[in-house]
């Protein structure tokens, strides 16, 4: 079977999303240009007509034909203006250009003083008043017409292509350029270190195991470094039982010696003893027989020693290869699926957006829902592909304990509603409900990670197995805090378990589900987190059909 790169599946995934991610920001700085560009040109023909106001008012109130030409003139010549219609009080077109006789009908539908658009222009369509605007005589001017200033699309084409091409023309860049350090990074980090140290075990010695000792292949003190010293240990405690079999040997042949000797005094003796001699002779070949048994026994307890070891060292290699990349595989699947999901969501946004846009349907109020979804997407989006990242930058540092998890502050209340949100997926599917008290401003210096573990494994434990055959199950948190510890309660109206099984609840591979999915480790890793990773205390208690309730505590603070 073909051997699958676990770095190579990590950079594929990282690339993925920074190319994903890369995307979206683009498409939603084009849009931004787009709107931005478009709502500019509104503002400046918005602007022209307010400018020629009062003298082409004043050459239509005078029938000034030239001094109306000239106008529209100067107004076409602009490279923003593709159209200009002036008509007057009668609803005579006195000047136009850039739209034909038909036009003039939807001119008439337009709104006074409102942005219009149809067909391929947009504009701002406005009434022209000749005369003074005096508030105190509530004397407003005389209306002589209107005017229509138009654009069209294809300027804010232009000017959107000049704002985003280098932006994206650098995007693509910075793909290329990020993918080939990231590619070069896992080559020298991880992948060449690996095939040096798999290069190094299939040339063992098993004649001279000194020199089949290997080096660190990284030259750094990371966890290869820590396998290598482990591969040099074990070459050593072999040398160790290489060196106590040769002794035994030794040994036994000093024993076969000895037995001549003595065969040979007794043989001196025969003629003296007759009776004695054969006696003693007997008792000498049953002494050389279990002589012969124990050395045959000592053989095979050595073969059977050396098994062992090898299948120990096999096991401990495997075990921790698998929690490793089960860890792994569980930490990041969550961050990763919600970015999916985001981007998923975000792309349905952009494609009704899109739809609307065709259609010409699209108002402010979807256009503000629009950019706070997309906003909200684009967050949640950004945070859990970070957390993804981090993940994966830090999974050299990873140790079996997870003490190289950062520590940092945490909002206890914020940080469980963030895990509840992450647990939708299964939530959503069921009528129970997570209720929280306490404190909101909680804030702890701990291991993050760990703490998501524990609010994840209590909520999971009680939908499998406390709410089995329940379809409306209520779980509650209760936070509470004094000067320097953190005291959380948690119960659900489950099921509840026996005394019998609540004594065994902590102890690894005990499950309820045997047989049905349950591994018996949730509540085992839940106890190890709170006494290993927080240094803190937790106990249960429950009766049959009276629900599940944890009491733990443990320092506000942890130390690194």
């Amino acid at each position: 079977m073909a051997v699958v790169s676990i770095s190579k599946q990590l950079l594929n995934k990282v690339l993925l999303a920074y190319v994903l991610l890369t995307m979206t920001v683009m498409g939603v700085q084009v849009l931004f240009s787009y709107m931005s560009v478009k709502n500019d040109i509104n503002a400046e023909l918005k602007q022209l007509k307010h400018t020629i106001d009062d003298s082409l008012s004043q050459a239509i109130w005078e029938l000034n034909d030239p001094q109306i030409d000239a106008i529209g003139k100067g107004l076409s010549d602009m490279k923003l203006v593709q159209a200009v219609l002036v008509i007057d009080e009668y609803g005579v077109t006195r000047y136009r250009s850039g739209l034909n006789s038909d036009d003039d009908i939807i001119q008439n539908t337009f709104e006074i003083g409102k942005i219009v658009e149809f067909q391929d222009y947009f504009g701002f369509h406005g009434d022209l008043t000749y005369g003074i605007n005096d508030i105190n005589t509530n004397n407003k001017g005389h209306d002589v017409g209107t005017i229509t200033i138009l654009s069209n699309y294809s300027n804010i084409y232009s000017a959107v292509i000049v704002q985003t091409m280098f932006p994206m023309i650098g995007a693509l860049f910075s793909i290329f350029l990020i993918s080939y350090v990231i590619k070069r990074l896992f080559h020298n980090l991880l992948t060449t270190p690996l095939e040096m140290l798999s290069y190094g075990i299939s040339r063992i010695n098993l004649t001279n195991l000194n020199q089949s000792k290997l080096d660190p292949p990284s030259g750094q003190n990371d966890e290869l470094s820590v396998l290598t010293d482990s591969f040099n240990l074990l070459l050593d405690k072999l040398n160790e039982y290489k060196d106590n079999l040769e002794q035994a040997q030794s040994e036994l042949v000093d024993a076969n010696r000895r037995l001549d000797k003595q065969n040979l005094f007794l043989e001196q003796e025969v003629t003296k003893k007759t009776s004695t001699l054969s006696q003693a002779n007997q008792e000498l070949a049953n002494q050389k027989a279990e002589l012969e048994e124990s050395e045959k026994e000592l053989r095979h307890s050595l073969a059977q020693l050396t098994q062992t070891q090898n299948q120990l060292v096999q096991s401990e290699k495997m075990a921790s290869l698998g929690s490793l990349v089960a860890g792994i595989s569980h930490e990041i699947n969550t961050p990763v699926g919600i970015g999916v999901t985001a981007v998923t969501y975000l792309s349905e946004c952009v494609s009704t957006l899109s739809q609307e846009i065709d259609n010409k349907t699209l108002t402010q109020t979807k256009m503000k829902t629009f950019i706070s979804d997309a906003n909200h997407s684009c967050h949640l989006l950004t945070s859990n592909l970070n957390k993804a990242s981090q993940l994966i930058q830090s999974f050299k540092d990873i140790a079996v304990d997870q003490t190289s998890e950062a520590i940092r502050d945490v909002n206890l209340v914020s940080y469980l509603n963030e895990v509840i949100t992450s647990l939708q997926p299964k939530l959503k599917r069921t009528q129970h409900k997570i209720e929280v008290f306490g404190d909101e401003d909680i804030v702890l210096h701990c291991r993050a990670g760990a703490l998501s573990q524990m609010f994840t494994n209590l909520i999971l434990n009680s939908i499998v197995h406390a709410f089995d055959g329940i379809d409306k199950g209520v779980m509650t948190f209760e936070f509470k805090v004094d000067s320097d510890t953190v005291y959380i309660n948690y119960k659900d109206n489950g099921n509840g378990i026996s005394e019998d099984n609540l004594a065994m609840l902590f102890e690894p591979f005990f499950t309820t589900k045997r047989g049905q999915g349950g591994s018996g480790l949730g509540t085992h890793i839940l106890y190890n987190i709170v006494t290993q990773s927080f240094n803190g205390e937790i106990s249960a208690r429950s009766a049959a059909g009276e629900g599940l309730e944890y009491a733990i505590s443990f320092p506000i603070k942890q130390q690194n």
